[in-house]
């Protein structure tokens, strides 16, 4: 049985395939190229390199690392996983080589592009699919189907619904047309679901409850996706503050949260929790039903923490931080939700 995911776009095998690599080539700084790509597969305008900057470059970064990784950042074990895939299948270097027997297969940029790019990903699918439906020897036709399931299930099924639901209202049409575009384009692979989660959602470490783990702890888990199962942007602070009455300073996420924490934690925290709890809605059926269902999961868990910590801090009965443990600061500001200083 090969559950699918859900199918709003039709095209043949042979334009599906070239579809992944434009699709790939379209999160990139926009060029002359792109609004030609774009107009044949009937998107809106290609926006100025300063809105891709705003959108993509600053806040919802292509990278799968950033989504999977226990630190919310760029490379660590989740690249290391797909630059061992790659390794794997015979291809030299992060995304580009040439596969044992193959033609050389490179990333929507050059050689030189991350392994766990959104646009490397698709451009490795897309020579997958294009190999697997040259190759005429049958042992050599299962591997390739083989390989093709455990990049889809482990690489990019694993954080691709989020991500992609991250660029819904981003106020920026040809983004959130490309978004949807690219959820339909995979949808129409039937993908395998196997009796066991993606390795990077199987090891995960929870969301960090500072009652327990302090509030740097608490600050970086909210900012790792992974962990939280919410992606939590620049804009959506933004909001924060304007909907929260409080003053949204500039600097980067960590600083913002802890700033906002300072000023009313309260309404801080209540803030979160119904963005965790809306997240959570929004990717519930964004992707095959196992890991869609563990996402949402995720968000609704660290909702449930943030409104407890909200509710707290209102009847005042938020319990006293615990002592420091070794190697952390002896400082209890340090170990507060609502004073913490995450470094």
């Amino acid at each position: 049985m090969h559950p699918r995911w859900p199918l709003r776009f039709t095209c043949s095998h042979f334009r599906l395939m070239e579809l992944f690599r434009a699709l790939g080539s379209l999160i990139e700084s926009p060029s002359p190229e792109h609004a030609r790509v774009a107009a044949a597969l009937g998107l809106p305008a290609v926006p100025a390199p300063a809105e891709q900057a705003r959108v993509v470059v600053q806040q919802r970064y292509p990278y799968a690392s950033v989504y999977l990784g226990a630190e919310g950042m760029l490379g660590g074990e989740a690249r290391d996983r797909i630059a061992g895939f790659r390794r794997a299948l015979g291809l030299e270097g992060d995304s580009g080589g040439v596969p044992l027997g193959g033609e050389e297969v490179i990333g929507a940029d050059g050689p030189n592009r991350e392994a766990d790019h959104l646009a490397a990903l698709l451009g490795l699918l897309a020579a997958l699919e294009q190999w697997r439906g040259e190759e005429s020897d049958p042992a050599r036709r299962a591997l390739l189907t083989q390989a093709r399931a455990t990049l889809l299930w482990e690489h990019l099924a694993s954080w691709t619904g989020p991500y992609l639901t991250s660029f819904e209202g981003c106020g920026v049409p040809f983004y959130e047309a490309w978004a949807a575009l690219v959820h339909d384009a995979l949808s129409q692979l039937e993908i395998e679901s196997p009796n066991y989660l993606p390795a990077a959602l199987r090891d995960a470490p929870e969301f960090a409850d500072p009652r327990v783990e302090g509030g740097a702890a608490f600050i970086a888990s909210l900012l790792a996706p992974v962990r939280s199962g919410v992606i939590l942007l620049r804009d959506d602070l933004e909001r924060l503050g304007e909907e929260a009455g409080l003053a949204c300073r500039a600097g980067e996420r960590r600083y913002v949260l802890n700033a906002f924490l300072a000023q009313d934690p309260g309404r801080t925290l209540s803030w979160l929790a119904r963005h965790a709890e809306d997240w959570s809605d929004r990717v519930t059926a964004r992707g095959p039903a196992p890991i869609a269902a563990w996402w949402s999961k995720r968000a609704e868990k660290t909702a449930l923490v943030l409104r407890e910590l909200s509710e707290e801090l209102h009847s005042g009965s938020t319990p006293a931080p615990p002592d420091p443990a070794p190697g952390e600061p002896a400082s209890p500001s340090d170990r507060s939700p609502t004073t913490a200083t995450a470094r």
